[in-house]
This record gives C-alpha cells, sequence and structure tokens, in this order.
C-alpha cells in the first residue's frame, strides 16, 4: 500500500501519467468513506496491472514517452481537517500511512486535473454529488454505496455501473465488488495478498460502522457478515491466534476511543469534523450527545458562524454516545424560528422509518429545538430522505 501511494502522488504531482482515476469518498470522510476510497483506488490499480498485456505493451511502447494510467483516491475533506477525522487518523496511523501519503479535497483544484487528460470517478459511499463537484457528473463510471438511491439527483451516463445496497458498511459492497472481479480473473484472494493492509482497513469500517454488529444498533446484513468472515479467513491464513469475538471487540473499542476523542475540539471543529451539506441544511455529526455540544458556552456562535461560512439557512444536528449503552439525540437550528419548528414537526412525523423523537428543553440552548431519539438503528443517512423531502416540499 505505501509503495503504491506513494508512486501515485509522485506520478500526479510530477503530471506525467496517462489516464486519471479518481475514486470519491464522500464528505464527511468518516472510516467507512475513508476505508471504501483508499482500498478500491488500491485494487482498480492493482486490477489494471493484471489487466493489461505487459508483454504486448513492452514490445509495442516507447518506454520514453509512454505514460500508464494512474488511480488516485481522494479524501473528501480539507487537509487542515485532517486532524478532525481522529479515528480516520488513528486508523491508518495504525497500518502505516501518513497524511503526506495522502490527496485531501483541497489539495488540487480537481476540475482543472481533468481538462488535462482523460478523467473517470468512482464515487464511494456516496452518490450524490455535491454543488462543487458537480462537473465530474459525466466522468462518474461507478459507484458503490450503501444508502436509498435519490433519484433526483440521479443524472449519471446511462453505463454508470452501480453497486448500491442498504447494507451497514460501504467497505462490505467494497470488499464484495473485489472479489467479485477478482473472481473473474480467477483471483478471488491475489489482491488481499498482495495488499494485506486493505484486508483490516475493510474489516476495521464494517466493525465500527454496524458496532460489532450490535442488534441494538441493528444495521449489520448478511452481506456485511459474509464479507467480515471472508477477510477474517484471511487474517487466519496470515497467522493471527486472537479469537473472533475478542478481536472484533478489542478493535471496536480502539476505533471509539479515538472517534470519541475529542475534547481537545472546540465548538467550531466539532461542526467541522463530520458534516455533509444538503441544500441550505447543515447536518454536522457528533461522536457525543448533542445535549453536551450545546452545553459549550460557544456553542450557539459557532452553529451561526458555521451557517454564515457554508451558506446555510439552517442545522440539522445529530449526536451518538456508546457510554453506558448507545444514546442518540439531536436538534434543529435556524434563525427563522418557524421554519426550524417546522422541520422538526416533519422528522417526529416521518414513518419511512419513524425515528421516535421526543422534544426536550436545554435551558443553555432555548433557541434550539432539541429532542431525544428512541430509534437506536436511525443514523444519519435514515434522516436524509425525510430531509430532502421537506426541503423538496418547501420549494413549492
Amino acid at each position: 500500500m505505501d509503495k503504491y501511494l506513494t508512486t501515485s502522488i509522485e506520478k500526479l504531482k510530477s503530471g506525467v501519467y496517462g489516464d486519471l482515476n479518481l475514486v470519491l469518498g464522500n464528505e464527511s470522510c468518516d472510516l467507512d468513506s475513508a476505508a471504501s476510497a483508499l482500498v478500491y483506488a488500491a485494487f482498480l490499480y492493482w486490477q489494471h496491472n493484471q489487466i493489461k498485456c505487459k508483454v504486448c505493451t513492452r514490445m509495442n511502447r516507447d518506454e520514453s514517452v509512454y505514460r500508464d494510467d494512474i488511480f488516485v483516491p481522494i479524501l473528501n475533506v480539507d487537509r487542515e481537517d485532517y486532524d478532525l477525522k481522529t479515528e480516520v487518523a488513528f486508523c491508518l496511523r495504525q497500518h502505516g500511512i501518513d497524511a503526506d501519503r495522502l490527496v485531501f479535497r483541497d489539495d488540487y483544484d480537481l476540475e482543472q486535473l481533468a481538462e488535462k487528460s482523460k478523467t473517470t470517478v468512482t464515487l464511494v459511499d456516496h452518490h450524490v454529488l455535491a454543488k462543487k463537484d458537480k462537473f465530474m457528473t459525466t466522468m462518474v463510471t461507478e459507484i458503490i454505496d450503501h444508502r436509498p438511491v435519490d433519484k433526483n439527483e440521479w443524472t449519471y451516463k446511462d453505463d454508470t455501473r452501480s453497486s448500491i445496497e442498504l447494507v451497514g458498511s460501504c467497505c462490505s459492497l467494497v470488499g464484495q465488488r473485489i472479489r467479485t472481479l477478482g473472481g473473474l480473473l480467477a483471483k478471488e484472494t491475489d489482491f488481499f495478498n498482495a495488499f494485506p493492509v486493505a484486508t483490516d482497513l475493510l474489516h476495521c469500517g464494517i466493525i465500527l460502522d454496524t458496532v460489532n454488529f450490535s442488534k441494538e444498533v441493528n444495521k449489520a446484513t448478511p452481506v456485511d457478515e459474509e464479507v467480515v468472515l471472508f477477510l477474517e479467513n484471511l487474517q487466519k491464513t496470515r497467522g493471527s491466534n486472537c479469537g473472533v469475538e475478542e478481536q472484533r471487540k478489542a478493535k471496536l473499542d480502539l476505533l471509539v476511543a479515538a472517534r470519541k476523542d475529542v475534547s481537545k475540539l472546540s465548538a467550531a471543529q466539532l461542526l467541522r469534523k463530520d458534516v455533509k451539506i444538503v441544500g441550505d441544511t447543515m447536518v454536522p455529526s457528533f461522536p457525543i450527545l448533542v445535549e453536551e455540544f450545546l452545553k459549550k458556552p460557544e456553542a450557539i456562535q459557532a452553529i451561526q458562524e458555521a451557517l454564515l461560512r457554508r451558506e446555510c439557512n439552517m442545522a440539522l444536528l445529530l449526536g451518538m454516545s456508546l457510554t453506558d449503552g448507545l444514546k442518540r439525540d439531536g436538534a434543529v437550528y435556524s434563525r427563522n424560528q418557524e421554519r426550524a419548528a417546522q422541520l422538526s414537526k416533519y422528522l417526529q412525523e416521518w414513518k419511512t422509518p419513524s425515528l421516535q423523537l421526543t422534544l426536550h428543553e436545554i435551558p443553555s440552548a432555548k433557541n434550539c429545538i432539541y429532542f431525544k431519539q428512541l430509534n437506536l438503528s436511525a443514523s444519519r443517512k435514515q434522516y436524509m430522505p425525510a430531509l430532502v423531502n421537506f426541503l423538496n416540499a418547501s420549494k413549492k
């Protein structure tokens, strides 16, 4: 993995390459997204080298002018915000991947890069492009995602390949796709043997996203279980003697501790740690309860400044804590209190699935509509269809 990442970045910097193939994760840049982008880009690079006829190319190409294709994973967050992704930075460091071997969203002007050579884009862990990335629409050739399809935003070419399925982790779909494509080459496990780090990165993403197949969270599916067992079988063949349950629990504990380690982050940084923008609404997700966030003295001011900076009018804050059992809560903030109340009511009445929200007051944040969430299996992914429907209805 280290050699692949280093070589790809060197070629990207030099501009000496053939086709440019980007693998773009989502804007939240959580571990599921980052691992999916890194592993799938590495696989495409490996597959490219397996398929191309090396003998023929050596015989027919001029080495002085030949330029090979490159496959570049993009972590869809600015470099300065990487440290806010505490579990991502921790996990990648544990696997020997430092920030200087990564490409972040603001490292290059991707639109300018795309104009210089033939470019393809693979989307992982999302399928709705942000406004700034709409120029990529015609370049998208493949999508791997685990959320409901937003048909309103589906403007891709008819031959765009999509692997979209409602599973617990996008890493599961990436693992499944690699097994399928590797099998076509009669080499189902060869990529993972060549890139052993990829095995554990996907395993980490699945364990964290499903909270180790927690029945309470209820996100895991048979696909997640199948892929995890496949990955664990590979790990066993490499001499790991740790029991499966012990290994999973130890890994989850480390990743959750890293994700929760936000003690040094200000309210403004927490708002940038894991955020998505939908229309004019900012949707940050916290590894702590929103109630705890709102108790910070600068919380409301930080929300107001973040809304102004991102040109948004409303914020939907979502929180989760695994301390003393799983808990979820949230809040809606807008200077237009009537609109905030409308969204809050809409979310309370949403039935697919029911979020089971109960309103409460927080004295320190009276201008927020705060709620506790009783449906513990509903994450931000389940809020998105409701929010999109609300925003679309508001336009009418």
